[in-house]
């Protein structure tokens, strides 16, 4: 006899199977994110380290030289440049805590959503196993009345 709910058990799987593969997706979004940050974080470091170098290297273009207003205009739109990379490196990094914080809750929903189509292919699956197990007796309950139906007649013998 087949499972009367075997589509549904399919379905459950199939389900189960979409709900793992979406949350395998969302902790390989939020790793391809922390490396992003990482990398980010990095030049942080990188900019921190070299900025008082690159500063240093503009104003030796003009110390203890005549320069003209041009010239020191430059040397501030120089300067200006560098701090501004600073403020742009801060901001992509606070862009990329904002992106790490989105897929670890988008990770949250995908891991709820497989432990909800977990249990609820487990439901089945415990259902299925019940069924399986009243079939079973119902089956052997039967081969036993028809036992009981054979040996039940006597038979006569005439001599």
């Amino acid at each position: 006899m087949a499972y009367a709910l075997q589509s549904m058990l399919r379905i459950r799987t199939m389900r189960e199977d979409r709900t793992q593969t979406e949350l395998a997706q969302a902790r390989s979004a939020k790793a391809a994110a922390e490396k992003a940050l990482e990398a980010r974080e990095q030049a942080i470091i990188d900019y921190e380290t070299t900025k008082d170098e690159r500063r240093d290297r503009v104003y030796d273009m003009v110390m203890g030289k005549v320069v003209s207003m041009n010239d020191l205009d430059q040397v501030r739109a120089a300067i200006a440049q560098i701090d501004e990379e600073g403020v742009l490196l801060v901001e992509a990094e606070h862009r990329a805590q904002q992106v790490v914080q989105e897929k670890e809750h988008a990770v949250e929903q995908a891991r709820l959503t497989y432990v909800e189509a977990v249990k609820e292919k487990a439901k089945i699956v415990e259902h299925r196993r019940v069924w399986e197990d009243e079939a079973r007796l119902f089956e052997e309950l039967t081969a036993d009345r028809e036992m009981e139906d054979f040996v039940g007649v006597k038979l006569k013998v005439e001599d």
